[in-house]
């Protein structure tokens, strides 16, 4: 099942000239529904490194979450992002940060 937040999120990227792909072509009954069970999008872009995004709705990321992205061995050249949208008056609109490996 794909969030109206992940589509959001991959029209704004593919906006930005970006080709994403998404977990609709997973098996329904496959457990695992994101990729590596842990992002939801990823986005590649010639010249640019590959991203991993995990799209957290309007949860935030959560420090146990944070934790388990940034644990997560990937070659160089790839940038793991949480990205989680914000509702509120001022700042309404994506908030997205990017864990670097420890």
């Amino acid at each position: 099942m794909v969030s109206k937040y992940e589509i959001l999120a991959k029209k704004e990227l593919e906006a930005e000239g970006w080709r994403v792909d998404d977990k609709r072509g997973m098996s329904r009954w496959s457990k695992n529904r994101d990729f590596f069970n842990r992002w939801d999008l990823v986005a590649v872009k010639k010249g640019e490194a590959l991203r991993w995004i995990s799209i957290k709705g309007t949860m935030g990321a959560i420090e146990s979450h944070r934790e388990d992205i940034r644990s997560f061995w990937l070659p160089e050249n790839n940038i793991k992002e949480v990205w989680w949208w914000s509702d509120s008056k001022k700042n309404k609109g994506w908030r997205k940060i990017i864990i670097t490996d420890l």
